[in-house]
Formats: structure tokens, sequence, C-alpha cells
């Protein structure tokens, strides 16, 4: 008999793994799953923890199209079950009697009985199947960005119907399951994008007897910790009052695509990174000041000094040997962020070595500090702007389709779009967060979609910007809340990240993605300045 030892974040678990000749007396209170495979008739079956893929997988024999899995397994835990080196399916395992019935080239189609936990899987997976054709989910989805911009914004609000039926339906099967195992896990996937008081409120839809587990007793302790922190976003705003915004019709900028970053210089032209790295600087008419390349390969931000000096940087390419489904190639992934300095006529000043990161996707020079944010490794480096020696790190963000970007706020505080997070958090050069607000919802003061935001700004008063896409939503908060920017469409096809600069003046300058730059002005009505 073989072993492998899979424990669920508690060391000295052990699960016994056999092949259904070897088990003839196990009892009644383990794990025993009985599977049945179609186009295989001997061959290998591998049996993974979904939850750590540091932990070693095992693999066992199949024959004759069966195999058998027996062990112990006191708390139930996600794994995968693969037939070499083909699809595979992902289920709960727990001391039950289970059975698979599939075939070797579908493992994702296995039909999977037995066990409490993974019962209701099966029947929370097959009422959101009903709720994804009721709502006619597929059909929206490839319909998406195929059409124009006004029916794109209508089958998002029809796709977060979806979205909210389906979230109902998650805290009804906690409320009617309270003492199952999966409800634990639907809390947990709740509570990733919720406040304090929300993921207080599932948790208290759970039953007490799991008081003590690991999971719930970890989300007891970051709600503790972040009530701490957690803020209404008008408490930061005393000095912002009545803020609205409204597109300036006047400023015609719309030949300008495929910008992925933008800055702004001390009287207030624009400066903008192309795709291609060429520099862009744009008078407050839309009027091309000058025109640049860096000869970035893969520019990706860009930022201005107090003195006017233009920061371009991008990522250092290298090559790298992956395995996917089976076959081996090698693909270019970041190794390291090159950053050359410009002055506004476009000639080289010098080269800055950064340490530490391998992207970068958002920038901004704040004294004499280059802060710099990186998407790959999930963190914010603040170097001397100078010589580009690394001063401090703030670590462990939450990024989502490689967009992190952030601005500062003031001296020795950094506002950072935390879109997986779907909140703001602040915070100080060492990275102690300060303060946080926001969540996933579709509310004027939640953030929507897949994640958001994608980055924010602040005003001279006071006031905050954030950039919300898929759709397209620019929100200002003042004392009296947030308000959508007027006359904004959509500004990138899906998830995708959206530059924005303020000005000196408080301008908005936003860039689309295929409308070229956008400028956003306070409306009369609202703006106090």
């Amino acid at each position: 008999m073989k072993t492998l030892p899979i424990s669920r974040q508690l060391s000295g678990l052990i699960i016994f793994l056999a092949l259904f000749t070897s088990c003839n007396n196990e009892s009644e209170n383990r794990f025993r799953l009985k599977g049945t495979l179609e186009g295989i008739t001997d061959g290998n079956i591998i049996l993974s923890y979904a939850e750590n893929d540091k932990q070693p997988a095992d693999t066992f024999k199949i024959e004759k199209g069966k195999f058998v899995v027996v062990g112990n397994i006191p708390k139930p835990s996600r794994y995968y079950l693969q037939v070499e080196k083909r699809t595979r399916v992902e289920f709960y395992a727990e001391n039950a009697r289970m059975t698979l019935k599939g075939h070797a080239d579908s493992m994702g189609r296995s039909v999977i009985k037995g066990g409490e936990t993974q019962t209701l899987y099966s029947e929370f997976r097959r009422r959101v199947k009903e709720l994804a054709i009721k709502h006619k989910v597929d059909d929206l989805r490839k319909e998406l960005y195929m059409k124009t911009a006004e029916r794109d914004i209508e089958i998002t609000r029809l796709l977060g119907k979806y979205d909210d039926d389906v979230y109902q339906l998650q805290i009804d099967i906690i409320k009617e399951n309270p003492k199952a195992y999966y409800s634990v896990e639907l809390v947990q996937e709740l509570s990733r994008e919720k406040n304090a008081v929300e993921i207080e409120r599932y948790l208290n839809l759970l039953d007490k007897k799991f008081a003590d587990y690991s999971e719930v007793v970890r989300l007891r302790e970051y709600v503790k910790k972040i009530k701490t922190i957690e803020v209404k976003v008008e408490s930061l705003l005393s000095d912002a009052h009545n803020l609205s915004y409204k597109v300036d019709e006047s400023f015609v900028c719309k030949e300008h695509n495929n910008i992925v970053y933008l800055s702004v210089l001390s009287n207030g032209n624009v400066c903008a990174l192309k795709k291609d790295g060429g520099v862009l600087i744009i008078d407050s008419c839309g009027k091309m000041v000058k025109e640049f390349k860096s000869n970035i390969k893969t520019p990706s931000a860009i930022t201005v000094d107090k003195s006017d000096n233009i920061y371009v940087l991008g990522s250092i390419l290298g090559k790298k040997r992956v395995e996917s489904r089976g076959r081996n190639k090698e693909i270019e992934v970041p190794t390291g962020v090159s950053c050359v300095v410009f002055n506004t006529k476009g000639s080289k000043i010098r080269d800055l070595k950064l340490e530490i990161i391998a992207s970068a996707t958002g920038a901004k020079v704040f004294e004499n500090n280059l802060i710099v944010a990186d998407s790959k490794k999930w963190l914010i480096v603040v170097f001397d702007a100078e010589t580009g020696i690394k001063k401090s790190v703030i670590e462990n963000l939450y990024t989502c389709c490689n967009i992190l970007d952030f601005c500062v706020r003031k001296e020795n505080e950094i506002l950072v779009a935390n879109l997986a997070s779907f909140r703001v958090d602040g915070f100080d050069y060492s990275g102690n967060r300060l303060y946080s607000f926001g969540q996933r919802g579709n509310t004027i003061n939640d953030f929507h979609g897949c994640c958001n935001p994608v980055s924010v700004a602040f005003l001279s008063n006071g006031g905050i910007v954030t950039v919300e896409k898929d759709p397209s939503r620019i929100k200002i908060y003042s004392k009296e809340g947030a308000k959508v920017v007027e006359g904004i469409d959509e500004l990138v096809k899906g998830c995708a990240y959206i530059p924005i600069v303020v000005d000196k003046r408080d301008n908005v300058y936003l860039a689309s993605y295929a409308g070229g730059l956008i400028k956003c002005v306070p409306s009369k009505r609202g703006a106090q300045f």
C-alpha cells in the first residue's frame, strides 16, 4: 500500500491510497472512490491536491478501465483527478463512498456521486447552470463587444442580473445547509470581495460546529484586522464638496489611439506613452506639441518629475520553457524593467537599473522617489529617482488581468487600485496599510465587473477619482458621495487598463481604446474649485 501526505493546512494528516485489488478491509468511515472510465483500458490516473500545488501528486494504475482510491480524510478537501496528460476533473473528497463515471478524454464531464460536500457542490452547479440558461448568458457573452457601445452596456447590465441571482443562490445554499462543509467554501468565496460587516453576516449563517475550522478562524481574524482600517470614503474628503465632471467636447484628440499610460508636465501639457514606444506631448486644447521615440520595446508606463524629466518604463523580456497540454514550448516572459529618462525635447538623459521588479504597470515620481507598480510580483517599490536604488516595498497586493496602478495622494501616502479586492487601499511608503474603502457590488458606491477599479487619482481639493472598466465608469468622490462623470462612452474592450492623469487645474484626462485622448472638466453646476 502506498501513502500520500495531502494535509489541508493541518500538518500530520495522512491519506492512504491504494489500488482496488489491494483494498479488501477498509472501514465504512473512510474515503472510497470507485471509478469507471471509457476511452482507456489500462494506464495511469493522477490524484493531486487542488488547494496547494506544492503538495506532491500521486499516480495510480487503471486496470480494465477501472480504478479505486481509498483513504482517510477527516475534513472535506478539493482534489483533481487526471488521466495522465489529458483533461482533469475537480471534486470534493471526504470520508464517504463515492463513484465516478466518465471518459478519459473529457474528465471534466465526469459524473461524481456520493459524499455530502460533493453532492451539494453538484447541486449548486446545476442551479447555476439553470440560471445561465434563464439569463441566456452564453448568447450574451458571445454578443459582447460585437456591436455598439450602447448594446455592450445593456449586455453588461443583463449579465449583472445573472451575477445578482448567482449571489443570491450562494446565500440561499448557505441558509439551507448551515451544517454542510460546502457552505464554508461558499462563505470563503463570498468574503473575498466584501467588507467586514458583510463577511460577518456570511459567517453568522454557518453552524457553530465550524467555529474552530481553520477557514472560519482565519476569516474572523481578517474581519478583526480590517475593521481597524476600513473607512467610509467620505471621511477622507473633508475639503472636497459637490464635485461633478463632464466630458469636454471642445477637446479634440481622437487620433491618438493605443495609449498605454499618461502623465502630465508642470505646464499642464499631457505626456502620453503609446504602445509602440512613442511619447506624445499634447497641450490642454488637444494640439500636438512634441513627439519622439523612446525605443523601449515593451513600453508600459510613463511619469514626469518636478523638473519635467520624462521617465519611460517597459519590460525586459526573456525566454522560458513551459509545459502546456503535454508539450514543451518556449515563451517570452518579463524578467526585469528598463527605465530611460528623457528631457522634453526627447534627448536621453540617463538609464536607471531597477531591481526586484519584473514589470512596470504603473509609475509616479514624487519628490525624489520613483514609485513603480509590478503586477507580476504583486508589489509596489519605492526607488530613488536619481539612482534607481530601492528604498522600500509594498507587498502582497491582490492584482488581476496584469493590471496594478496607484497614485500618490500626499507625502508618504500611496493610494492603490487593488482591483482584485474591489477596493482602494491607502499605504505609507513602508507598506503599512492605513485605510481601505470599497467592495464589489452594483451601486454607485461599489465597484462592479470582474475586477475593479483599474486606476485611481486625486484632485487638489482632496477629491478622489476611480476608473472602472467593462463597462467604463469614472467616479468622482466628494464629501457628499460618488458621482459618475457624464458623457463617458466605453473606453476599452474587455478586461483592460484605462490610463488616467489629473493636471494642476484638476482636469482629468483618460485614454480611450479607440477614441483617443479624452478630457473631463468640472461641470458648472456641481464642482467648487
